[in-house]
């Protein structure tokens, strides 16, 4: 811990930012987690908290109607063609494959 501060307290300080900037953008950036919303259909819909709306891949659905909300997530590209995106739940380190449904409306 004391490196990580050691490291980064030079930086803050040649940027000209204050400590209390920093700490703020770092709350701002975590309230920015994307998360479950709403698990439907037995997981074969998620709609997240940042409005978009996926639908699950079939082969998935046993993994995804376990997922509880405010899960956390991260989303990637796949290598799947009809499902191109991968989406990790980070409390359980569980994915699925997904497709949009509709964009985000935030």
């Amino acid at each position: 811990m004391f490196i990580l501060v050691a490291a980064i307290f030079p930086l803050i300080a040649s940027s000209g930012l204050k400590i209390e900037e920093v700490i703020a953008h770092e709350t701002i950036q975590k309230k920015q987690e994307i998360t479950i919303e709403e698990n439907l259909h037995g997981g074969k819909v998620l709609v997240l908290n940042d409005g978009s709306t996926w639908e699950i891949a079939p082969q998935d659905l046993n993994t995804s109607q376990s997922w509880i909300f405010p899960s956390p997530l991260k989303i990637e590209k796949s290598s799947n063609s009809s499902y191109p995106y991968r989406i990790i739940n980070t409390n359980s380190n569980s994915s699925v494959l997904a497709r949009p449904i509709s964009t985000n409306t935030q």
